[in-house]
């Protein structure tokens, strides 16, 4: 795309490039290029220059004329991202959508056990989409396998109840001990889930609990990914550690699970109400029918 914009508008070929022309300057008229005439997000805008910046950096470690490069292209000032809020269901709001599920009609169990899962191992759309039967591991408490982004597995706690749930599901469905590669949850058509499919059960049960409950699920754009966000919301409501989030998200850095810290204020209402913390102020002056001129009586017997 950089080699796009030098054509286009320094009529500049890219075999004629050295790291001379990196200049300010010219990575201004750059982010210029992809806000005006591209018409790029500012999140677009942000991850092509990261990749041009993480490339000079490569590249001054092995040409002493790339530093300047570097140098110029570390103060690229990118424009600032909207902080967008995240959709996410509260307590309330998660068990009506999991009641919803009628295990009596056709896939009704499946959509059951699916959506209880997903919410309780916090998992991605991809990763419940992997998950195999031979990844759910039964014990005191049962754990799920979950290969997350970047080929990374990390194991999740689930509840009895959820794991009563799994286990019912393995045995009306699979042969726990002959079938251990086989996903766990399958589409209409025997097939391993996509996240597609993991969007439309999601978006039918949030359709319908949206008729049924008017006054709640007021968000527009929920998600699978919602409810991943919901068990994050809800462990920090209950005052769990952001470390052990992170670990049970899996998340790779720390600030990643940090957002939900911020959209946690249940926990800051109920500790202010639940705990009685005292209410310290000033108070005003009380009205008194004095000059409110009156000197003090030292002045007065200094007159």
């Amino acid at each position: 795309m950089f080699f796009q914009f030098l054509y286009e508008v320094k009529g500049m070929q890219h075999n004629v490039l050295t790291y001379k022309h990196f200049t300010a300057a010219l990575f201004d008229e750059y982010l210029l290029w992809m806000k005006n005439e591209r018409e790029y997000s500012v999140s677009s805008i942000c991850q092509r220059t990261t990749v041009l910046r993480a490339f000079l950096k490569y590249a001054s470690r092995r040409e002493m004329s790339a530093v300047g490069a570097y140098t110029n292209a570390i103060g690229i000032e990118c424009p600032n991202k909207k902080k967008t809020e995240f959709p996410y269901f509260t307590i309330d709001e998660t068990r009506i959508l999991l009641s919803l599920p009628n295990p009596n009609k056709y896939l009704g169990d499946r959509d059951l056990v699916f959506l209880s899962l997903l919410y309780e191992a916090g998992a991605r759309a991809q990763e419940i989409c992997d998950l195999c039967v031979g990844d759910i591991h039964f014990g005191k408490p049962t754990k799920v396998r979950l290969n997350g982004k970047g080929s990374k597995v990390r194991e999740v706690p689930i509840s009895d109840d959820v794991a009563n749930l799994v286990k019912y599901h393995i045995n009306k469905h699979h042969d726990y001990n002959n079938n251990r590669e086989t996903p766990l949850f399958l589409s209409q058509t025997n097939e391993q889930m996509t996240t597609s499919c993991v969007r439309s059960i999601v978006d039918k049960y949030i359709g319908i609990a949206k008729k049924v409950n008017s006054s709640l699920f007021y968000e527009k754009n929920y998600s699978p990914h919602s409810f991943r966000h919901s068990k994050a919301v809800h462990m920090i409501e209950n005052g769990l550690n952001l470390i052990y989030i992170r670990n049970f998200l899996g998340h790779a850095s720390i600030s990643s699970t940090e957002i939900y810290a911020r959209v946690g204020q249940a926990a800051v209402t109920k500790a202010l109400t639940e705990r009685k913390i005292p209410r310290i102020s000033g108070t005003l002056p009380t009205k008194t029918t004095d000059d409110p001129l009156r000197l003090p009586d030292c002045i007065n017997k200094a007159r």
